[in-house]
């Protein structure tokens, strides 16, 4: 468990450092500020996306709109990719790379994609990665402004958009929002990059009274939550399955809010999936977000009766 601090690290924080060395020189006078991910896949273009779109690294270390001017990837930059992100033990992050990612320092997680090893149609591993996207975790204060007056007094929230649309992003600053206005904010953090805790300390400003428990799957980090921090509002990322289900059933049922994110295109879409639709009564606020003004851009917001 850890009490988040305001003693942040640079947005890049991690990043630089698991770049292949062979490839480093390329981003020493690149402007990761405002990066959303960069995407190693072999035999392929060096690519970063930013908010007005995909951009290609070229030999010079300069960005360009042209692929075909850009340093291609190649199968010794993955493999030292991976062992970077390792800590040169796969095993240590056996269970992650199971579910197809690598969280790394600062919150930024890198997607890995290759041929998968299952056992009895469950997936043990993923051997042969032939790609990897770093998705960059970034904070913008004041980000959920507009939804905070929604939330007080503590009230629950369900943010709904596809991947890449700023979920993670809205849920650190309405945990910060909110802990700064005098709320007792508890953080699940399941794939450590919600609050990107680094030796006690976040990577982001989650406010003054926000505690975080991570790398604990969400439902036991919320119940461990409800009954050691005394949270007026708990806060995590992606549910989706029966047990989040219940967990956040029980949490309510105990008078304490809580925020979440889903992966969907809107509300109604929802309701064909019956962990979440069973649950979405139950948010007093519901919010879509999609990426059409650049990430976090509000598209509806829906409350129950």
């Amino acid at each position: 468990m850890y009490i988040a601090v305001n003693e942040r690290l640079s947005p890049e924080a991690g990043l630089i450092e698991i770049i292949p060395q062979r490839l480093k020189r390329y981003f020493y006078n690149i402007d990761l500020s405002d990066a959303e991910d960069v995407r190693f896949i072999t035999g392929k273009p060096l690519s970063l996306r930013y908010p007005d779109g995909v951009y290609y690294i070229c030999a010079g270390g300069v960005l360009t709109k042209a692929a075909h001017n850009a340093v291609n990837v190649n199968e010794r930059h993955i493999d030292e990719l991976i062992e970077r992100l390792t800590g040169s033990s796969i095993y240590a992050v056996k269970e992650q790379i199971k579910n197809g990612y690598i969280t790394i320092e600062g919150g930024h997680r890198a997607g890995i994609a290759g041929t998968a090893v299952t056992d009895n149609g469950c997936v043990e591993f993923i051997k042969n990665i032939s790609a990897v996207s770093i998705r960059l975790a970034h904070e913008v204060p004041g980000a959920a402004n507009g939804l905070l007056p929604y939330m007080l007094p503590a009230r629950s929230m369900l943010l709904v958009s596809p991947p890449g649309c700023g979920k993670t992003t809205m849920l650190r600053d309405l945990a910060r929002g909110l802990s700064y206005k005098g709320l007792t904010v508890a953080i699940a953090d399941e794939r450590c990059e919600l609050a990107a805790m680094h030796n006690g300390r976040s990577a982001f400003d989650l406010g003054c009274r926000s505690a975080v428990l991570d790398n604990c799957p969400k439902h036991e980090a919320m119940m461990m939550l409800l009954r050691s921090m005394s949270p007026d509002v708990i806060v995590t990322d992606e549910i989706g399955t029966h047990k989040d289900a219940e967990a956040i059933r029980t949490i309510m049922n105990s008078g304490v809010a809580v925020i979440a994110s889903v992966h969907g295109r809107d509300a109604h879409q929802l309701t064909g999936r019956r962990n979440i639709s069973e649950l979405m009564q139950m948010f007093d606020t519901i919010v879509t977000l999609s990426h059409r003004l650049g990430a976090g851009t509000i598209e509806d917001i829906s409350e129950n009766a």
